[in-house]
């Protein structure tokens, strides 16, 4: 009886310790047995503190606006119900225990202040005023850490008062935790101290991020020396409660930049926590960092990147090198709405895109009791049993291996959450019918007019519209071993086309960066739709874009009105300079292949480069930069089976801008959104002139 209570013992301590991580030199090391750890985590978005691309929406983008907004529809008795029942349901004990099967040892856990400092009532000076009920979501956090030995990370996502002026930090659109430092301060020193004490007897505590990406340089009122000054005073605020737990530091400029902390020898457990999109994969990419962890003898920690698409090459190449460069991780993030970039994708209800559709102002105002069972039942539906696994995804970061858990799950009869939409199109244009099913090894299979549509059997499908399709009929069945159910069918509706087309032309343009008369034969299309920052005026970015073909090439001709032309970052997403995105079989895939292509110009740099796809040799461009304004022909060689085009080409055009040393804004010719990147299916359409 003694040996069996001291061998509990044991496992009680080895349990409590196992998770819980602290520093050595440049190593993270486990405190248990002192070897070097490799972080290996993924980060909560979209729970606490939701943004709106994760939701599928641009015109509300953070969670004040959310809030507003459902309270709008329902009032704010039924909000607070939805906020409960979404917040139970997207972060479960079920996703820890599948995240610990997977291989993962830590989650970064993003928090919104107002979640657990309310920011109405707050008095001036302490004690202030806290909520139980978001304190209680960091119970369970805990709780699920421990019993699945899963390092806890807190991340201050969104500060008190906003530590820059982005979506990110739930800001009213001032950094008001630097302009009005005299009331915000004590308050974020004040909810560090209350995390750092509620937890302190919770081992798998592994660390604090103590500030997400703050932003201070590009503000001109705000004194950079800010930064520091808070992280001194929020290390001394942990280490009366944490003496060995990580504080994770994140420097200016989205956590890239760390002058501004230097010299970073104020605690024997500080981690640099940078951020990169798309993830660090090189030596090249990771020496700026590299750099401060030899001169300061401290870790690195990748503690945030990812966002990409499948087939999800870069996180491959991205994670593999790391592992070898002794650098943890945290991957972004483990759901969201319909984009397949992370674990699990939740599918949006056709009530919740109506909803989203009437905020995005396209749509009617539901009545408050569609709004209420729209929003409850999509609450519901973000919990893992009704979102999309994307194994491939997660066997994409490596070590991680998904096998078992994909093994371990148990089927339940197929259940449809949305059902294929009708589709308007054009003769000639390629369209997809796609379903979404909660259940486990599902199989699809669809049909038209009641035909199997042979080789169609997966969850959605690509179908080439003829002349004979007015008022086709298409559904699919789904199933497996524990049920069927056949979901409702979707028309497709033949409608004529009114867009622009690529010009013929006989003669080719000269690539000499100069407007000759012959663009003037082919329409000047306007690159205007901001998808990422805003305008501040006409001046500040505007883009046009020319098209033409003949027989051998695709020509284009970009003029840009730039009033402040910044090219200073290694980054070239991040500069001024055009993408051209192309997709000239049309085939519209998911994901991109050898065919389909996004091909940057950046301004006054010589070289074409190609950041998807192969374009043949033989690329020929030139710029011609003005006043406040640059000009770029491009003459894209047509490859052999493309020389006899068919009705349209998936195209997009962007147009990046870099005023204040980082990229400040994005227009789009086609898209409401900064997708285009993620999949051919987000490109608009030209129709081939003949």
């Amino acid at each position: 009886m003694k040996k069996n209570i001291c061998s509990l013992f044991l496992l009680l301590c080895i349990h409590s310790l196992y998770a819980y991580y602290t520093t050595k030199g440049k190593d993270i090391i486990s405190v248990r047995t002192g070897e070097r750890v490799i972080l290996r985590g993924i980060g909560l978005g979209g729970w606490l503190l939701p943004e709106g691309y994760m939701w599928g929406i641009r015109q509300l983008d953070r969670p004040w606006q959310f809030e507003q907004a459902i309270a709008g529809l329902v009032g704010k008795e039924k909000a607070a119900d939805f906020w409960r029942i979404y917040h139970d349901n997207y972060v479960t004990e079920q996703d820890f225990a599948a995240m610990k099967e997977w291989g993962l040892n830590t989650v970064r856990i993003p928090l919104l202040a107002s979640k657990l400092q309310p920011k109405e009532g707050q008095p001036d000076v302490p004690p202030f005023i806290y909520d139980e009920e978001g304190f209680r979501f960091l119970d369970s956090i805990v709780k699920w850490g421990e019993k699945y030995q899963l390092g806890i990370i807190w991340d201050m996502h969104g500060a008190p008062g906003a530590q820059n002026a982005e979506n990110i930090a739930d800001s009213d659109g001032q950094a008001r935790l630097w302009t009005e430092k005299d009331k915000y301060f004590p308050r974020c020193i004040d909810l560090w101290y209350k995390i750092a004490a509620r937890y302190k007897d919770y081992e798998c505590i592994a660390g604090y991020d103590l500030l997400n990406e703050p932003l201070l340089r590009r503000y001109p009122e705000v004194d950079v020396k800010l930064l520091r000054e808070l992280y001194l005073l929020l290390t001394d605020t942990i280490r009366t409660i944490d003496r060995k737990g990580i504080l994770f530091i994140e420097g200016d400029d989205w956590a890239q930049t760390f002058d501004l902390l230097e010299p970073l020898d104020w605690d024997p457990h500080l981690v640099i926590a940078f951020h990169s999109y798309p993830p660090a994969s090189t030596a090249e990419g990771l020496e700026r960092w590299d750099k401060l962890r030899n001169q300061y003898n401290i870790p690195l920690w990748h503690g945030e990147t990812g966002e990409q698409g499948p087939p999800y090459e870069l996180n491959r190449l991205s994670t593999s090198f790391l592992e070898s460069a002794n650098v943890g991780w945290a991957w972004w993030t483990h759901k969201k709405f319909e984009i397949q970039s992370q674990p699990w994708k939740i599918t949006t209800t056709a009530g919740f895109n109506s909803i989203l559709e009437y905020w995005k102002g396209m749509g009617p105002r539901p009545s408050p009791e569609d709004a209420e069972k729209w929003l409850f039942d999509q609450a519901f539906k973000t919990h893992t049993q009704y979102c999309t696994f994307l194994p491939q995804m997660v066997r994409s970061l490596y070590p991680l291996d998904p096998d078992s858990y994909l093994g371990s799950l148990k089927e339940f009869a197929p259940e449809i959450i949305r059902h294929p939409a009708h589709v308007s199109a054009f003769h000639g244009m390629t369209v997809r019918f796609s379903v979404s099913a909660a259940g486990h090894h599902l199989k699809y299979q669809w049909y038209k007019n009641d035909r199997k549509i042979e080789g169609a059997d997966q969850a959605d499908i690509r179908y080439t519209v003829t002349g004979n399709d007015q008022d086709c009929r298409f559904y699919v069945a789904v199933e497996n071993t524990a049920g069927i159910q056949k979901s409702e069918p979707a028309y497709l509706n033949i409608i004529p086309y009114t867009g622009p087309d690529l010009v013929p032309t006989k003669s080719a343009p000269a690539i000499d960066g100069k407007i000759d008369g012959i663009w003037h034969n082919a329409p000047r299309l306007p690159v205007s739709k901001a998808v990422y920052g805003t305008t501040r005026s006409p001046g500040d970015l505007e883009g046009y874009f020319r098209a033409m073909y003949d027989e051998e090439n695709l020509y284009f001709l970009f003029e840009v009105n730039d009033d402040s032309m910044v090219n200073s970052l290694k980054e070239r997403y991040r500069n001024d300079g055009v993408e051209i995105y192309l997709d000239l079989d049309n085939d519209r895939p998911d994901f991109y292949s050898a065919n389909e292509y996004l091909i940057r110009i950046i301004r006054d740099q010589p070289d074409v480069y190609t950041e998807r796809g192969k374009v043949p040799d033989g690329i020929q461009m030139k710029q011609v930069s003005y006043p406040e304004k640059y000009v770029a022909e491009i003459a894209i060689p047509l490859m052999e089976k493309e020389k006899i085009p068919g009705e349209f080409i998936g195209l997009e055009v962007q147009v990046n801008d870099n005023d204040h040393g980082v990229r400040d804004t994005k227009l789009s010719w086609y898209s409401n959104r900064d997708d285009a990147y993620r999949s051919p299916m987000n490109f608009g359409l030209i129709r081939i002139g003949r």
